[in-house]
């Protein structure tokens, strides 16, 4: 049975290697600091600014690294399926905008026209009405 471990087959494996955490006392991290300056990264140092500045920082940094590299492309030319829907987009605002030019022009008409109607109405009970003497 080869691929069977058997009591006999473990004993004879070599031990398996156990990393122990190396503890530093107060004294070494002084002696670290000194030595090299403190870092945020080990936890010596603390953060002079919240986590989400520096996160944000950071991805303005990579957009502006991302920008940089489309910066100096051409654009990219428009296809047939685009210049179409753009056609009919241009071409049903300008239908919008006209039907609602016609809509405004008929409301001021009316409007106009009330007016005139009215001021007629006003003009006849101002104006009395005297009839001549026949003689």
């Amino acid at each position: 049975m080869a691929g069977q471990e058997t009591p006999s087959s473990k004993a004879a494996a070599p031990p398996a290697t156990i990393r122990l955490v190396n503890f530093i006392s107060e004294d070494q991290l002084d002696e670290v600091k000194r030595t090299r300056g403190e870092r945020v990264e080990d936890g010596t140092a603390q953060r002079d600014k919240p986590l989400f500045q520096i996160l944000q920082e950071n991805k303005e940094k990579k957009d502006a690294e991302f920008n940089e590299r489309f910066k100096h492309r051409p654009p990219k030319a428009l296809d047939e399926d685009e210049t179409e829907f753009l056609e009919k987009l241009a071409s049903s605002r300008r239908e919008y905008e006209q039907q609602v030019a016609d809509e405004e022009a008929e409301q001021l008409r009316s409007f106009h026209e009330a007016v005139a109607a009215r001021s007629n109405i006003v003009h006849e009970l101002e104006t009395p009405t005297v009839s001549r003497p026949e003689a």
